[in-house]
Protein backbone atom coordinates (compact mmCIF):
# COMPACT_ATOMS: atom_id res chain seq x y z
CA UNK A 1 0.00 0.00 0.00
CA UNK A 2 1.60 3.52 -0.92
CA UNK A 3 1.78 5.70 1.81
CA UNK A 4 3.46 9.73 1.18
CA UNK A 5 3.39 12.93 2.85
CA UNK A 6 5.64 16.15 3.86
CA UNK A 7 8.10 16.75 6.38
CA UNK A 8 9.27 20.20 7.51
CA UNK A 9 12.63 20.17 9.44
CA UNK A 10 12.84 23.90 9.93
CA UNK A 11 15.77 26.15 10.03
CA UNK A 12 17.67 22.81 9.24
CA UNK A 13 16.13 21.24 5.88
CA UNK A 14 14.78 17.98 6.02
CA UNK A 15 17.57 15.25 5.99
CA UNK A 16 15.12 11.58 6.74
CA UNK A 17 11.44 10.76 7.36
CA UNK A 18 10.95 7.69 8.89
CA UNK A 19 7.77 5.47 9.56
CA UNK A 20 6.52 2.81 12.14
CA UNK A 21 3.75 0.59 11.83
CA UNK A 22 4.27 -1.25 14.60
CA UNK A 23 3.95 1.33 17.84
CA UNK A 24 7.85 3.05 17.72
CA UNK A 25 9.61 -0.43 17.71
CA UNK A 26 10.68 -0.62 14.35
CA UNK A 27 11.22 2.44 11.65
CA UNK A 28 11.86 2.37 8.25
CA UNK A 29 13.09 4.91 5.89
CA UNK A 30 10.97 6.47 3.34
CA UNK A 31 11.76 7.71 0.09
CA UNK A 32 12.39 11.70 0.01
CA UNK A 33 11.38 13.64 -2.86
CA UNK A 34 13.12 17.03 -3.47
CA UNK A 35 15.09 19.09 -1.66
CA UNK A 36 13.29 22.53 -1.77
CA UNK A 37 16.06 23.98 0.71
CA UNK A 38 15.58 25.18 4.32
CA UNK A 39 12.13 25.87 5.72
CA UNK A 40 10.33 24.20 2.71
CA UNK A 41 8.67 20.79 3.12
CA UNK A 42 9.83 18.20 1.50
CA UNK A 43 7.46 15.23 -0.06
CA UNK A 44 8.00 11.58 0.98
CA UNK A 45 6.66 8.25 0.19
CA UNK A 46 7.09 4.81 0.87
CA UNK A 47 5.25 1.29 0.50
CA UNK A 48 4.04 -0.97 3.28
CA UNK A 49 2.48 -4.23 3.60
CA UNK A 50 -1.33 -3.31 5.38
CA UNK A 51 -3.63 -5.63 6.53
CA UNK A 52 -6.71 -7.03 4.77
CA UNK A 53 -9.40 -5.51 7.38
CA UNK A 54 -8.61 -3.46 10.89
CA UNK A 55 -6.86 -1.24 13.03
CA UNK A 56 -3.35 0.21 11.05
CA UNK A 57 -1.59 2.35 13.38
CA UNK A 58 1.31 4.91 11.14
CA UNK A 59 3.98 6.86 12.83
CA UNK A 60 6.04 9.55 10.74
CA UNK A 61 9.48 11.16 12.21
CA UNK A 62 11.42 13.40 10.55
CA UNK A 63 14.78 14.23 11.51
CA UNK A 64 16.37 17.66 10.28
CA UNK A 65 19.92 18.35 8.63
CA UNK A 66 21.37 19.48 11.82
CA UNK A 67 20.39 15.72 13.19
CA UNK A 68 17.31 16.86 15.41
CA UNK A 69 14.73 14.29 15.21
CA UNK A 70 11.11 14.62 16.40
CA UNK A 71 10.65 13.80 20.00
CA UNK A 72 7.26 11.07 21.53
CA UNK A 73 5.38 13.62 23.25
CA UNK A 74 5.09 17.34 21.98
CA UNK A 75 5.98 20.99 23.02
CA UNK A 76 3.17 22.48 22.56
CA UNK A 77 1.83 25.71 24.09
CA UNK A 78 -1.16 28.22 23.97
CA UNK A 79 -0.87 29.74 20.94
CA UNK A 80 -0.42 26.45 19.05
CA UNK A 81 3.49 27.75 17.68
CA UNK A 82 6.56 25.39 17.63
CA UNK A 83 4.40 22.08 17.08
CA UNK A 84 7.04 19.15 17.12
CA UNK A 85 5.98 15.71 17.59
CA UNK A 86 6.30 12.08 16.02
CA UNK A 87 2.94 12.29 14.15
CA UNK A 88 0.50 8.99 14.58
CA UNK A 89 -2.76 8.69 12.62
CA UNK A 90 -5.21 5.60 13.24
CA UNK A 91 -6.57 4.03 9.42
CA UNK A 92 -9.42 1.72 9.74
CA UNK A 93 -8.43 -0.92 6.72
CA UNK A 94 -11.81 -2.66 4.94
Amino acid sequence: MPVRGIAFGGDGGVSRVELSTDGGRDWQPTTLGRDEGTYSFRQWSTQIAAPQSGMLSLQVRGTNTKGEGQPAEPNWNGGGFMRNVIERVQLKVA
